[in-house]
């Protein structure tokens, strides 16, 4: 048993380890073929607000919101998509809005699915169906030669798949089969404009 919990940890670290090895620039061309996933949490928020009113999400004067470094983060990674010929086809966000935004700024488009609303404030029953939503979705196959973005939070993520999605505004990307994924990589908002200017 002993010998199997070691193999069992090693075969874990190494996964975890070959993940993190693919480079941005191997992710972007996956990402170029279509097929992937891409979960963006919400751009870069003003910590001087606060989520204060959870009845109405269309209310954004009652919510934490982007601040202007995440507009402009959410601006560069609409400018990179389009850049580097990456294909969406669907962009589903969270009602909360500096997810909604950052659908916006990135993409100039969003479908709202309540589904991917932050569950920090949920109870437990409507938590777990918040978490079997996601992971439908993370899923789901695009379109051929497509990709799918959805905007949300980090709990929602984390709750789904244990990884903890930092900084404000990364994008994780996910390899979906169907009945499974992948966790392929993540790209920072840094690491974007990274490849913008040398790109130039």
């Amino acid at each position: 048993m002993k010998l199997f919990g070691f193999i069992l940890i090693a075969l874990v670290f190494s996964s975890t380890l070959s993940a993190e090895e693919i480079t941005t620039e191997e992710i972007i061309k996956m990402l170029q073929q279509g097929g992937y996933i891409l979960y963006v949490r919400h751009g870069a928020t003003d910590l001087s607000q606060a989520d204060s009113d959870f009845s109405d999400l269309r209310n954004c004067n009652k919510q934490r919101n982007l601040s202007e470094q995440g507009i402009k983060d959410s601006r560069k990674l609409g400018e990179a998509i389009r850049k580097f010929n990456i294909q969406v086809d669907r962009v589903i966000s969270s009602p909360y809005c500096r997810c909604v935004d950052t659908a916006i700024f990135a993409f100039n488009k969003v479908e709202i699915d309540n589904q991917l609303r932050a569950i920090l404030n949920e109870n437990a029953e409507v938590t777990q169906k918040l978490i079997d939503s996601l992971s439908v979705k993370l899923k789901a196959l695009p379109p051929p030669g497509s990709n799918t973005v959805l905007v949300s939070h980090t709990a929602n993520l984390r709750e789904v798949t244990n990884i903890w999605p930092k900084p404000e505004g990364v994008v994780h990307i996910f390899k979906p089969s169907g009945d499974n994924y992948q966790h392929i990589g993540r790209i920072t908002p840094v690491q974007w404009q990274q490849h913008l200017t040398q790109d130039k």
